[in-house]
């Protein structure tokens, strides 16, 4: 005979972490909003993992799908790419979100954009869930690239050799 009680055991999140749709409306909360044992993180321009690169402006630019071109835009952008922003600021905007990325690591992320569009949210979820190993990796390659750009441009590297 078994006295007290005994807790049920938690079960873990069956799917894997995913994009939801951040609401503005008044008692919309992130937790739980997926999976309450997961937790979430917002991701859209009012964090610190905001896509830099702006639908309207993708939208002025003429492109046919401006959300899809703002999210590849942050693909190469989050990639190395100092091509649409070669600014100090926006290498450093970029070496904190890749410092940040695997807070990202198994959590679902919120993002004001549509479910049907494409969202830089996407490459996040995609980036924070690689395995550990293969994140560093691509984020040491990611630094080393940036600081040839940098180099090359005649600007001192962020990262300089040991």
């Amino acid at each position: 005979m078994t006295y007290g009680t005994t807790a049920a055991p938690v079960a873990e999140p069956s799917a894997a972490p995913a994009r939801i749709q951040r609401r503005r409306t008044k008692g919309w909360r992130l937790a739980g909003a997926a999976h309450p044992l997961r937790g979430g993180a917002v991701v859209d321009r009012s964090s610190r993992f905001g896509n830099p690169c702006k639908v309207e402006l993708m939208r002025e630019l003429g492109y046919e799908d401006p959300h899809a071109a703002a999210a590849e835009n942050f693909r190469f952008w989050l990639a190395g790419s100092r091509s649409n922003a070669p600014t100090d600021e926006a290498d450093r905007r970029r070496d904190r979100i890749l410092a940040d990325l695997p807070l990202l690591r198994g959590k679902d992320l919120a993002c004001t954009c549509r479910l049907d569009q494409a969202c830089h949210g996407d490459e996040l979820l995609r980036r924070a869930n690689m395995p550990p190993t293969e994140l560093a990796a691509w984020i040491g390659a990611v630094q080393a690239r940036v600081d040839r750009q940098r180099i090359r441009d005649g600007l001192k590297p962020l990262h300089p050799a040991p």
